[in-house]
């Protein structure tokens, strides 16, 4: 939070905090209830002015592209209490103005007593929820209740004696009720403002609860995050030889939430609890990326060619803009090719095969796998080796997914990849 000069924004919310002059002198605390069911803690610092205007960002109206506005806060010094000093606000005083349907209002409640900061930062807002339209304006609290001594006449002087005595009788009649008011209401005060201390201490109890509850879910949360990350490096080591190694990626690829970085659009998306890699163009092979970059590895992943031609791997990166990488294709017949791109869509062949191993046909899962340490590469299908060959001229870079269409009568290509795993050595 801080002080800011007066501004109109569309964007924001506008709405007045009305204080005393004893928390305007030496500060206090309030949570705001804001319009979406938020309750928002602020500090006000000691000296604070009537007029001041506090511009809390991101709490305003919802922009188009999901930011949000300010709350424009404008305070409101009330007059000081009498002198026979200030009576404690009764807890219906306290209770949160309810927002209705019809206008929107702004409530201020005491929560509790904390010291008091010179200032309190802004908080960021815990909804995507649209706050409601129009300005905002505060509930004013009531003024501490006082009794005063009703006014007495001063009657004309009688004549005779029994209208003295009359007199005196009434005016001690009028005194007395008039003590007898005052030890009343006296007792009323005390009784609210007994009152008012057990409902201030349970709320500073409920306060207090909450937080320590509150704590209590973050440090399960993550305890069970890390126990969840040792259970998932225990239970997938590199099955590949020589083993070893660190598992620094596992996705199940079914969806974007649990794939962060892959990248979405017309040739990449998730369909169906898998990663899809299509190509519309016959002339073009298509890859899909999460745009992270590898030396030595070990990948794993599975296939299936749902339709067309091939599928496969481009991995080691180097210089993808400009066709610098290796590619391996396989084919729903198992046929296979490691490629190395060397620039200007120039292809050197490494090597071809047939692999044994593979499950044949459209719609068929492969177990596709991959270990490149230093000049040394393996291709695996099905835990089954089907290529070993040494090549050093890219030794880092990115890998991605393939959608490969055949050079000469290929056809659209659509290719699931699902659970993808990433060691390091």
């Amino acid at each position: 939070m801080s002080l800011q000069p007066e501004s109109q924004s569309a964007d924001d919310l506008y709405a007045t905090l009305a204080i005393s002059a004893e928390e305007a002198r030496s500060g206090t605390s309030r949570t705001l209830l804001l319009p979406d069911g938020r309750q928002l803690p602020i500090t006000l610092p000691a000296g604070i002015q009537s007029g001041q205007r506090l511009s809390l960002a991101g709490l305003g109206r919802r922009r188009e592209d999901g930011t949000y506005g300010s709350l424009q806060l404008t305070i409101s010094v009330l007059p000081g209490p009498p002198e026979t000093g200030p009576a404690t606000p009764s807890p219906a005083e306290e209770a949160p103005t309810q927002l209705s349907s019809q206008a929107a209002h702004l409530a201020a409640r005491h929560i509790s007593s904390p010291p008091f900061a010179t200032a309190a930062q802004p908080a960021s807002p815990t909804s995507s929820q649209e706050q409601g339209p129009g300005g905002l304006s505060a509930s004013m609290p009531s003024l501490p209740r006082t009794w005063a001594a009703p006014t007495q006449r001063s009657a004309s002087r009688p004549r005779g004696g029994p209208w003295l005595i009359v007199s005196l009788v009434a005016l001690l009649l009028l005194v007395g009720s008039g003590l007898l008011l005052l030890v009343l209401h006296q007792q009323q005060q005390a009784s609210e403002q007994a009152d008012a201390t057990a409902t201030s201490a349970a709320a500073s109890a409920s306060v207090a609860t909450r937080q320590a509850n509150e704590q209590a879910s973050a440090v399960a949360r993550a305890t069970a995050a890390a126990q969840a990350t040792a259970s998932v490096l225990t239970a997938y080591p590199n099955p590949y030889p020589p083993g070893g190694g660190q598992l620094v990626l596992y996705t199940p690829l079914s969806d974007s939430p649990s794939s962060i970085g892959w990248e979405t659009g017309p040739h990449c998306s998730f369909r169906g609890g898998a990663y899809h890699v299509v190509s519309q163009d016959p002339r073009y092979f298509e890859s899909c990326s999460n745009g992270i970059s590898y030396s030595d590895f070990a990948l794993e992943v599975e296939m299936t060619i749902v339709q067309g031609d091939q599928g496969g791997l481009l991995f080691r990166g180097a210089d993808i803009d400009h066709e610098k990488y290796y590619l391996f294709q396989v084919s729903t017949a198992g046929l296979y090719t490691l490629f190395a791109y060397t620039g200007g869509n120039e292809a050197q062949e490494l090597t071809r095969g047939l692999a044994l191993s593979y499950q044949r046909g459209l719609g068929e899962t492969n177990l596709l796998a991959l270990v490149a340490r230093g000049s040394s590469l393996t291709i695996y299908l099905n835990r089954e080796p089907v290529l070993r060959i040494n090549d050093g001229r890219y030794r880092a870079g990115q890998l991605a997914l393939l959608a490969v269409p055949f050079v000469r009568g290929g056809q659209v290509t659509d290719v699931a990849y699902r659970n993808l795993k990433v060691w390091t050595f």
